[in-house]
C-alpha cells in the first residue's frame, strides 16, 4: 500500500539490534487524500536516519500495521530509494 502525503513532523534515534546499527525514524504523515485529514504515525527501520523537513510532500510504501488501536493509526513503512538518498 502506498502512503501520499505531508509531512508533519521528522525524528530518529538508534535502538538497540543484534549487531549493526539500526535506527529508527518516526513520521507524522498527514494524508490529504482522506475528507477527515487523518494524521498516521509511521516508523522507518532501516541502517541509517533519515532527515525529511516538515511541510514536504512524500511517499511510502506501507509494509505493516504496528497499531490500529487509539486516536493515531501506527504504520511501518519503507523510504524510497531517492528519497532516501536524498535525505542523506
Amino acid at each position: 500500500m502506498k502512503l501520499t502525503g505531508t509531512v508533519l513532523r521528522c525524528s530518529a534515534r538508534k535502538v538497540n539490534s543484534s549487531s549493526k546499527e539500526t535506527y529508527v525514524t518516526n513520521l507524522l504523515v498527514l494524508d490529504p487524500e482522506n475528507s477527515s485529514g487523518n494524521n498516521y504515525a509511521v516508523e522507518v527501520w532501516d541502517n541509517k536516519p533519515h532527515e525529511v523537513a516538515p511541510m514536504s510532500e512524500i511517499e511510502l510504501t506501507v509494509i505493516g500495521v504496528v497499531n490500529k488501536t487509539g486516536a493515531l493509526p501506527a504504520l511501518r513503512a519503507l523510504m524510497p530509494r531517492a528519497e532516501a538518498q536524498a535525505a542523506a
